[in-house]
């Protein structure tokens, strides 16, 4: 357990120091809510995992320097441990953080030594500016500029913009379907280059028009894990191995009622969408992708103690074949916790998530910010299906398990998840949350 629990941390810290920079304004409909949340963290009792960062801070005039040890793990790539020194500038006229550097030398077993660094920067409190930069000595490469604000001269106008060249060994393929058989894995290196935006219009009252335009080279090559090289998908692996270029146009219409746009305790989120792929536009497939997706929050009491999450996606593709990396997945990081990444690969899938956050206590961290840690005992369902006709309950995976989250207000969550189903365990760590 307290490996776990410092796991969070260490993957959280970086994006905690700067907490308090993006959407500080709750909106004052839920003030009750939200009221606790801008308490200074000098309120609150320093936890133990407040005392042990405070044993590795160096305090500087620009702001504190803390030299953490890294340690996680992965089902697909196992055991990665290293350092990352943390150093968050502050301004002190503003008593707000105003930029994070976090560089950090990690070694795994299969990628070898990676040497990272991470660069935030914030123009104002609700803008953030993201440089990433990753090389390791196998596979893994990953450079990646990325800026959001939700506030466009001034209007309530969102706006977000990514472009990036990522190299990643960790992904698998099985097979298609929900019936492929687990021992067929068979490991890949994904190459990724390009470009997106997206842009946010208010509509009415809580109804809003998206628009995402994106354009990506993708392609496979042979992945960092030797004793998962098989012959299975010679056909399918030799035509992903050429050179693809994706530009797609999605057009969503949302509903959004919730009082956070990271961490919601209440209101409900819904969409839907339609992805459109076209040779005319320059891409190599046609296809479309709909999306239908629907989030609800229950607040007990309406004190933020006890919270029900419940999340329903439905999604599918239509028109010309793809590679099966361009196809819908399902698994650790698509939703369904128990498996492994990219485990089911079809043209559709249908996922349910039901978790119950219940907050255990709450403290200060590194002396200016405010933690929470809840335990959240959780269900995952889905399937994945050829056609949205041949959905059958039948084929729904079932995968139990509890998350120990720790939230940082007003928008990092970092969290630990041990899932149990018919493939035996899986344990990840992560930044962020689906739902």
């Amino acid at each position: 357990m307290p490996r776990i629990i410092s796991g969070i941390f260490l993957s959280i810290v970086s994006c905690a120091c700067f907490s308090g920079s993006l959407f500080s304004q709750i909106p004052k409909t839920k003030e009750k809510l939200t009221e606790p949340l801008s308490e200074p963290a000098t309120n609150y009792q320093e936890g133990v995992m407040g005392k042990i960062f405070g044993c590795i801070t160096i305090p500087l005039s620009k702001g504190p320097l803390v030299l953490l040890p890294v340690l996680d793990s992965s089902r697909d790539l196992g055991p990665n441990f290293g350092i990352m020194p943390l150093w968050a500038i502050k301004d002190k006229q503003k008593n707000t953080v105003t930029s994070v550097m976090a560089p950090s030398v990690n070694y795994n077993k299969y990628l070898k030594t990676t040497i990272t660094h991470r660069h935030y920067v914030f123009p104002d409190n609700k803008s953030i500016f993201v440089f990433r930069g990753a090389y390791s000595q196998e596979v893994e490469r990953e450079f990646i500029f990325y800026y959001y604000t939700p506030q466009l001269f001034r209007k309530n106008l969102r706006i977000s913009a990514e472009t990036k060249r990522w190299v990643t060994g960790k992904p698998s393929f099985y097979g298609f379907g929900i019936d492929s058989i687990e021992d067929d894995k068979t490991n890949y290196a994904l190459h990724m280059t390009g470009e997106e935006f997206t842009v946010d219009l208010p509509l009415f009252g809580n109804f809003f028009f998206d628009f995402t335009h994106s354009y990506y080279a993708k392609k496979i090559s042979r992945g960092p894990l030797e004793e998962n090289q098989t012959n299975k998908f010679a056909q399918e692996f030799a035509a992903a191995s050429a050179g693809k270029d994706f530009v797609t146009h999605r057009l969503a219409l949302l509903y959004d009622d919730t009082d956070h746009p990271f961490l919601p305790t209440t209101g409900t989120n819904a969409s839907f969408s339609i992805g459109f792929s076209n040779r005319f536009f320059g891409s190599d497939y046609d296809y479309r992708t709909y999306s239908a997706e629907l989030k609800h929050y229950y607040n007990y009491g309406n004190r933020g103690k006890f919270v029900t999450a419940a999340r329903c996606l439905v999604q599918w593709q239509e028109g010309g074949d793809l590679p099966f990396y361009g196809r819908i997945q399902l698994g650790e990081s698509t939703g369904l916790r128990m498996a492994g990444d990219g485990r089911f690969t079809d043209r559709g899938k249908f996922v349910f998530n039901i978790e119950e956050r219940i907050r255990v206590s709450r403290a200060s961290f590194l002396k200016f910010l405010v933690s929470e840690f809840e335990l959240a005992p959780f269900l995952d369902v889905g399937t994945v299906f050829p056609k949205l006709s041949e959905f059958k309950a039948s084929d729904l995976k079932f995968g139990p398990g509890v998350a120990f989250r720790i939230v940082l207000r007003p928008q990092v969550v970092g969290t630990a998840d041990i899932a149990f189903g018919s493939e035996g365990a899986n344990a990840i760590i992560k930044i962020g949350y689906p739902f």
